[in-house]
């Protein structure tokens, strides 16, 4: 029926985005060698590409944080379900022993297959232990309990990897660094996010000359406008979509 159409396209209608800049406060995340720290480029990256967001759209934008603040990785997911988002992009960037190792990449809460996305998804996580008293939260997160709520994130999944792949594509026009496509890791701070939800490394912090780059504004500024546009090109494909549902 009409009614029922309208319902679900309110529901559908891409009007929140929940904005997640990894790390912060007592969190540094990943430093590059000349000491640039993951902590304060996402957050960088995540205030640039919600200005975008506001300027050029009516979409409410909601940050987990918006300072260099201290975070636990379950409230991120929190924040997003009870401001009713309708997408979740976690923004960070990589290292890697291997300093020739660059480019950017975006990946979808899987069981991570290769040895890379595993190592990550580790140091990634590993954050918990800075979180008081939240052993709990994660304990029960091993093995099946893994799979299962990733399994409950299954509904998402065909839109988080369109949403991914826009942005890869998007970011593949802006930024003069190798696309490494879409991957998959089991990243706890994408747990639980009900909504299509990605989480996008800008590049290498490693990499010398990618920590050069992500240390300017002006290339920041490409990866906010490059995610900005994937948002946008997702947020077509589902209104189309419901246009001919």
């Amino acid at each position: 029926s009409a009614d029922r159409i309208r319902l679900l396209r309110k529901r559908w209608r891409l009007d929140t985005v929940v904005l997640d800049a990894g790390h912060g406060g007592k969190d540094g995340g990943t430093v590059g060698k000349s000491g640039a720290r993951e902590k304060d480029i996402v957050l960088d990256i995540s205030k640039r590409l919600g200005l975008l967001l506001e300027k050029k759209t009516n979409i409410n934008v909601v940050y987990t944080r918006e300072e260099d603040i201290f975070i636990p990785l379950w409230k991120r997911t929190k924040i997003a379900n009870e401001s009713n988002g309708k997408i979740f992009v976690s923004i960070h960037v990589n290292s890697n022993p291997n300093r020739a190792a660059r480019g950017f990449e975006s990946y979808l809460l899987k069981q991570g297959k290769s040895d890379d996305a595993i190592a990550l998804a580790s140091r990634e996580n590993a954050v918990i232990k800075l979180e008081e008293h939240s052993g709990d939260k994660y304990k029960e997160l091993t093995g099946e309990n893994l799979i299962m709520a990733t399994m409950a994130q299954s509904m998402f999944m065909k839109e988080s990897e369109d949403l991914a792949a826009y942005i890869q594509e998007e970011l593949d026009q802006l930024l003069d660094s190798p696309n490494r496509g879409l991957k998959q890791a089991g990243f706890y701070v994408l747990i639980g996010a009900s909504m299509p939800n990605v989480l996008v490394d800008a590049g290498f912090i490693s990499n010398p000359n990618e920590e050069r780059k992500l240390k300017s504004a002006a290339y920041r500024k490409k990866v906010a406008k490059g995610i900005y546009s994937g948002i946008m090109r997702f947020r077509k494909s589902r209104e189309q979509a419901l246009a001919e549902g």
